[in-house]
Protein backbone atom coordinates (compact mmCIF):
# COMPACT_ATOMS: atom_id res chain seq x y z
CA UNK A 1 0.00 0.00 0.00
CA UNK A 2 1.05 3.54 -0.98
CA UNK A 3 1.77 5.03 2.55
CA UNK A 4 2.14 8.51 0.96
CA UNK A 5 -0.25 10.17 -1.43
CA UNK A 6 -2.92 7.23 -1.52
CA UNK A 7 -3.14 6.98 1.99
CA UNK A 8 -6.16 7.94 4.09
CA UNK A 9 -4.39 10.47 5.58
CA UNK A 10 -2.34 12.14 2.72
CA UNK A 11 -2.43 15.66 2.19
CA UNK A 12 -5.31 15.98 -0.77
CA UNK A 13 -5.33 18.84 -2.03
CA UNK A 14 -7.91 19.79 -4.22
CA UNK A 15 -8.24 23.41 -6.24
CA UNK A 16 -10.97 23.44 -8.81
CA UNK A 17 -10.35 26.06 -11.99
CA UNK A 18 -13.09 26.51 -14.94
CA UNK A 19 -11.39 23.78 -17.72
CA UNK A 20 -9.57 21.60 -15.17
CA UNK A 21 -8.17 20.79 -11.54
CA UNK A 22 -5.52 20.77 -9.58
CA UNK A 23 -4.91 18.12 -7.12
CA UNK A 24 -2.39 15.86 -4.97
CA UNK A 25 -0.39 13.20 -7.22
CA UNK A 26 -2.11 9.69 -6.59
CA UNK A 27 0.18 6.83 -7.69
CA UNK A 28 -2.67 5.77 -10.75
CA UNK A 29 -0.92 9.13 -12.13
CA UNK A 30 2.73 7.26 -13.21
CA UNK A 31 2.06 6.38 -16.63
CA UNK A 32 0.49 9.56 -17.36
CA UNK A 33 3.13 11.70 -16.16
CA UNK A 34 5.89 9.52 -17.69
CA UNK A 35 4.30 10.31 -20.91
CA UNK A 36 3.92 14.02 -19.88
CA UNK A 37 7.25 14.32 -18.83
CA UNK A 38 9.29 12.29 -22.03
CA UNK A 39 7.40 14.81 -24.65
CA UNK A 40 9.77 17.75 -25.56
CA UNK A 41 9.69 20.14 -22.97
CA UNK A 42 7.69 23.12 -24.01
CA UNK A 43 9.03 26.97 -23.58
CA UNK A 44 8.43 27.32 -19.44
CA UNK A 45 8.98 23.86 -18.56
CA UNK A 46 11.08 23.77 -14.76
CA UNK A 47 12.80 20.41 -15.07
CA UNK A 48 13.05 17.86 -11.71
CA UNK A 49 13.48 14.26 -14.27
CA UNK A 50 10.02 13.39 -13.24
CA UNK A 51 10.51 10.67 -16.15
CA UNK A 52 13.66 9.40 -14.58
CA UNK A 53 12.21 9.76 -11.11
CA UNK A 54 8.30 8.73 -11.15
CA UNK A 55 9.04 6.04 -8.69
CA UNK A 56 10.81 8.64 -5.74
CA UNK A 57 7.58 11.06 -6.64
CA UNK A 58 5.75 9.61 -2.38
CA UNK A 59 9.46 9.74 -1.28
CA UNK A 60 10.48 13.07 -2.23
CA UNK A 61 7.39 14.99 -2.08
CA UNK A 62 5.20 13.25 1.25
CA UNK A 63 7.17 12.77 3.93
CA UNK A 64 6.39 16.18 5.01
CA UNK A 65 3.11 18.48 4.71
CA UNK A 66 5.36 21.33 3.68
CA UNK A 67 6.59 19.43 0.20
CA UNK A 68 4.09 18.22 -2.48
CA UNK A 69 3.56 17.61 -5.77
CA UNK A 70 0.10 18.19 -7.68
CA UNK A 71 -1.52 17.25 -11.16
CA UNK A 72 -3.42 19.19 -13.28
CA UNK A 73 -6.52 17.00 -14.61
CA UNK A 74 -8.59 17.84 -17.69
CA UNK A 75 -11.34 15.20 -18.71
CA UNK A 76 -9.43 12.16 -17.06
CA UNK A 77 -6.26 13.45 -18.12
CA UNK A 78 -2.93 14.79 -16.54
CA UNK A 79 -2.38 17.91 -18.49
CA UNK A 80 0.06 19.38 -15.85
CA UNK A 81 2.56 18.83 -13.11
CA UNK A 82 4.24 20.95 -10.15
CA UNK A 83 6.30 19.75 -7.27
CA UNK A 84 7.25 21.99 -4.40
CA UNK A 85 10.12 20.94 -1.41
CA UNK A 86 11.43 22.88 1.09
CA UNK A 87 15.40 22.53 1.50
CA UNK A 88 15.71 25.31 3.85
CA UNK A 89 13.79 26.86 6.31
CA UNK A 90 11.28 29.46 5.23
CA UNK A 91 12.49 28.61 1.39
CA UNK A 92 10.16 26.65 -0.90
CA UNK A 93 11.39 25.21 -4.33
CA UNK A 94 9.45 24.98 -7.13
CA UNK A 95 9.93 21.62 -9.27
CA UNK A 96 8.39 19.89 -12.11
CA UNK A 97 6.62 22.21 -13.78
CA UNK A 98 4.90 20.97 -16.45
CA UNK A 99 1.87 21.37 -18.89
CA UNK A 100 0.77 19.90 -22.18
CA UNK A 101 1.72 21.79 -25.17
CA UNK A 102 -1.88 23.26 -25.87
CA UNK A 103 -3.95 26.40 -25.93
CA UNK A 104 -4.91 26.29 -22.71
CA UNK A 105 -0.97 25.81 -20.97
CA UNK A 106 -0.76 29.40 -19.50
CA UNK A 107 -3.96 28.75 -17.77
CA UNK A 108 -3.20 25.73 -16.53
CA UNK A 109 0.97 27.04 -15.66
CA UNK A 110 -0.85 29.85 -13.90
CA UNK A 111 -2.81 27.67 -11.68
CA UNK A 112 -0.52 24.81 -10.54
CA UNK A 113 1.75 28.32 -9.68
CA UNK A 114 -1.02 29.47 -7.63
CA UNK A 115 -1.33 26.62 -6.00
CA UNK A 116 2.23 25.60 -5.24
CA UNK A 117 2.90 29.60 -3.69
CA UNK A 118 -0.29 29.76 -1.51
CA UNK A 119 1.19 26.24 -0.48
CA UNK A 120 4.47 27.71 0.17
CA UNK A 121 2.31 30.67 2.05
CA UNK A 122 0.45 28.79 3.94
CA UNK A 123 3.52 26.84 5.49
CA UNK A 124 4.91 30.45 6.65
CA UNK A 125 7.97 30.08 3.34
CA UNK A 126 9.03 33.75 2.89
CA UNK A 127 11.62 32.65 -0.08
CA UNK A 128 10.10 30.62 -3.49
CA UNK A 129 13.11 29.18 -5.55
CA UNK A 130 12.44 28.48 -9.24
CA UNK A 131 14.23 25.68 -11.13
CA UNK A 132 14.30 25.88 -14.63
CA UNK A 133 16.29 23.55 -17.30
CA UNK A 134 18.11 25.67 -19.72
CA UNK A 135 16.66 28.69 -19.02
CA UNK A 136 13.83 27.84 -20.59
CA UNK A 137 11.87 30.46 -18.45
CA UNK A 138 10.00 34.11 -19.52
CA UNK A 139 11.33 35.96 -16.56
CA UNK A 140 9.20 38.82 -17.10
CA UNK A 141 6.14 36.87 -16.98
CA UNK A 142 7.06 34.80 -14.24
CA UNK A 143 7.64 38.39 -12.30
CA UNK A 144 4.88 39.68 -13.42
CA UNK A 145 3.01 36.53 -12.21
CA UNK A 146 4.13 35.91 -9.00
CA UNK A 147 4.02 39.77 -8.19
CA UNK A 148 0.05 39.41 -8.48
CA UNK A 149 0.55 36.63 -5.46
CA UNK A 150 2.80 38.31 -2.83
CA UNK A 151 6.29 37.76 -4.40
CA UNK A 152 8.65 40.39 -5.51
CA UNK A 153 11.80 39.50 -7.84
CA UNK A 154 14.76 38.87 -6.22
CA UNK A 155 17.39 37.54 -8.50
CA UNK A 156 18.08 35.28 -11.36
CA UNK A 157 21.45 32.69 -11.56
CA UNK A 158 22.36 30.23 -13.34
CA UNK A 159 23.16 26.86 -11.40
CA UNK A 160 24.84 23.95 -13.72
CA UNK A 161 23.09 25.23 -16.91
CA UNK A 162 19.95 25.52 -14.92
CA UNK A 163 17.97 29.04 -14.53
CA UNK A 164 17.30 29.71 -10.75
CA UNK A 165 14.56 32.53 -10.19
CA UNK A 166 14.25 34.16 -6.39
CA UNK A 167 11.43 35.58 -4.97
CA UNK A 168 10.50 37.13 -2.08
CA UNK A 169 7.31 37.33 0.52
CA UNK A 170 6.71 41.30 0.15
CA UNK A 171 5.29 42.01 3.56
CA UNK A 172 5.91 45.82 3.14
CA UNK A 173 3.55 46.25 0.09
CA UNK A 174 1.50 43.24 1.26
CA UNK A 175 1.43 43.03 5.63
CA UNK A 176 -1.68 40.62 5.11
CA UNK A 177 0.47 37.62 3.89
CA UNK A 178 2.41 37.66 7.55
CA UNK A 179 2.81 34.28 9.08
CA UNK A 180 0.07 34.25 11.28
CA UNK A 181 1.03 33.45 14.92
CA UNK A 182 -1.33 30.95 16.13
CA UNK A 183 -4.26 31.79 18.84
CA UNK A 184 -2.66 31.44 22.44
CA UNK A 185 -3.67 28.58 24.50
CA UNK A 186 -6.37 28.66 26.95
CA UNK A 187 -3.83 28.22 29.80
CA UNK A 188 -1.84 31.12 28.66
CA UNK A 189 -4.57 33.37 27.83
CA UNK A 190 -6.19 32.57 31.31
CA UNK A 191 -2.30 33.75 32.89
CA UNK A 192 -2.37 36.94 30.73
CA UNK A 193 -5.89 37.61 32.29
CA UNK A 194 -4.99 36.72 36.17
CA UNK A 195 -1.25 39.26 35.82
CA UNK A 196 -2.97 42.00 33.93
Amino acid sequence: MNKYASSPNAYEHVHSFDAFLIRSFQAADRVQILRLHAAPSPGGAVDCNCATNIDLIEETYFRRPQDHFWVAEARGEIVGTIGICMHDENVAHVYCLRTVDNLKDDLIRKGLVQVAATHAHQQGCLKLVVHSPNAQVDISRATTFLHQLGFEFSRHREIDQRAVLEFYLNLYERPELAPQQPPPSPLIANLRQKWA
